[in-house]
């Protein structure tokens, strides 16, 4: 039996609660959320490539096979076998082929991969942090998919953990440089320990409470461009959109009465 349109969402939602992701152990909750989006979506498989700017690349670095249950870190796509495919990568924020996609662009990814790998859908979705495209969140299918809204929902969901779990990567390093600067001031302990929690607090409530309902709110306001015309998906998105802005002001009244308190 297929998982629900309903439950595949709040099952991609619970991990907002996930240590791993809190933590900002990001490998260790990419092997955690992979999964879980590749059962969601009732897929073949599912991948996480990190974008390497400086050499204009993506890296697989985590890969789930639903059907042999296992983990690894395959590769991606090639810029040279590929070029018309990669460039879209990186320059649109969610694509969708199927096997029988006769655009010329793409014929050879459509031939050469999806074909060959005995694949009838393909699905990605851009990540993104820090106003940059940090990777891209790949699914496949064995079967024609029928891609509906709620299935974009999340993969826009899964892609704003991933840059959700990467910015608190950063806070805790972050974190440490601010421990260090607070040890070389010259204050009592106790004011060091003071300050350097108010330190810890703000930067941890920012990265995982503010960004995380900011990076959601920029990837919906991209989908409803993308579906403008599709009224029932329009209207979808546009309710999701009001509940994370919702979400978004309640997140800043709390940091402001925070900051206020301090």
């Amino acid at each position: 039996m297929g998982i629900s349109k309903e439950h595949s969402l709040e099952s991609i939602m619970r991990l907002s609660k996930s240590e791993l992701l809190q933590g900002g152990k990001f490998k260790d909750f990419l092997n955690e959320l992979v999964p879980i989006v590749c059962s969601s979506l009732s897929a073949y498989k599912t991948s996480f490539w990190l974008y390497r700017p400086e050499k204009d690349e993506f890296e697989c670095i985590q890969s789930f096979d639903r059907e042999t249950n296992n983990s690894s870190t395959d590769k991606a796509p090639d810029s040279i076998a590929f070029p018309a495919f990669y460039k879209k990568l990186k320059e649109e924020l969610f694509i969708y082929v199927d096997s029988s996609d006769d655009s010329k662009d793409i014929e050879e990814f459509v031939v050469d991969h999806v074909l060959k790998n005995r694949l009838r859908s393909w699905a990605g979705i851009q990540v993104w942090n820090d106003s940059r495209l940090f990777g891209v969140l790949a699914v496949e299918w064995k079967a024609n998919k029928d891609f509906v809204s709620q299935d974009q929902l999340v993969m826009v969901t899964a892609a704003s953990m991933i840059s959700q779990c990467y910015d608190a990567l950063i806070r805790l390093k972050e974190d440490f440089l601010h421990r260090n600067e607070v040890n070389t001031l010259k204050v009592e302990e106790k004011e060091k320990e003071k300050l350097a929690k108010k330190l810890s607090d703000h930067a941890f409530y920012t990265s995982h409470s503010i960004r995380h309902p900011l990076s959601t709110i920029l990837a919906l306001i991209d989908l409803i461009k993308l579906n403008w015309e599709s009224r029932e998906t329009y209207e979808e998105l546009l309710q999701q959109l009001k509940i994370e802005t919702m979400n978004l002001d309640d997140a800043i009244r709390v940091m402001t009465a925070k900051i206020e308190l301090d």
